[in-house]
């Protein structure tokens, strides 16, 4: 499950491929293109060009190509590939061998390597000039006042945090461990949101995220090992609750989330 954290490090690894001249483009099902661009359009508007600049806002990825972005949504299984390596060994929840029938991208340089994009479940997609604007203030950035938005809203926080065009970044795994780090329960609403929470829920993105990218991944959080049943809560022993919210799989503790 590629969160913000995954998505960045697949930024780092295309640095790699910053001032190369594309070649040619392999998008195997057309479908997996979104937005304005057929095929066509979408290989016309890059070849020839250099890469010029790699980006991440939320968990979209941006490779800056002359004029125009090419955006990379990677969904619950998407890798990225750069020069045959992965940028990441192990992504949870998704097979990690790399096999050609996953292919959904690929990006060939004139110089050598290529930017290949996997994705096992196909949840994610390419699209020629995304709209930025679509993408909430990124998570790993996100202050108080730009969450105070929450508060007007009969959401539950679980989904708040997940919609992408309020806050961008945050996944399954790091919603999860948010909430259960900030004591707040997840079909809490917006509404129920005091001043108080909205800043410990500011703090604790923020800490969670730079923790969890130290220890390398959205995957690595102290809840992680107990999501499953009979799963404690590592803070008071407590046996984890299952809930669906937001249509997400949802572990929390009763004792201290509130």
């Amino acid at each position: 499950m590629p969160e913000l954290i995954e998505v960045d490090l697949y930024r780092q690894a295309a640095k790699r491929a910053l001032g190369r001249t594309i070649k040619s483009v392999a998008i195997p099902n057309e479908t997996y293109l979104v937005g304005d661009s057929d095929l066509s359009k979408f290989r016309k508007a890059i070849y020839g060009r250099q890469l010029r600049g790699v980006r991440r806002i939320g968990k979209l990825l941006l490779l800056d190509v002359a004029h125009v972005s090419v955006g990379m949504r990677f969904g619950m299984t998407g890798r990225l590939i750069v020069d045959d390596e992965p940028a990441i060994d192990q992504l949870l929840y998704t097979t990690n061998e790399m096999q050609k029938k996953h292919l959904r991208c690929v990006i060939n340089f004139e110089e050598e390597g290529a930017l290949s994009m996997i994705d096992p479940r196909r949840f994610g997609n390419v699209e020629l000039g995304p709209d930025e604007s679509q993408v909430g203030p990124d998570a790993a950035r996100i202050t108080a006042e730009e969450l105070t938005i929450f508060q007007s809203s009969s959401a539950s926080i679980k989904a708040l945090l997940l919609d992408q065009r309020r806050i961008g970044g945050l996944g399954n795994l790091l919603c999860d461990e948010i909430m259960w780090r900030s004591g707040i329960k997840p079909t809490r609403t917006g509404r129920t949101l005091k001043t108080t929470d909205i800043q410990l829920l500011a703090s604790t993105i923020q800490a969670t995220i730079t923790e969890l990218t130290d220890r390398g991944g959205s995957h690595m959080g102290d809840l992680q090992s107990q999501r499953r049943h009979g799963g404690s809560c590592p803070t008071d022993g407590c046996e984890l609750t299952r809930d669906l919210v937001a249509g997400r799989t949802t572990w929390w503790c009763p004792e201290h989330q509130c």
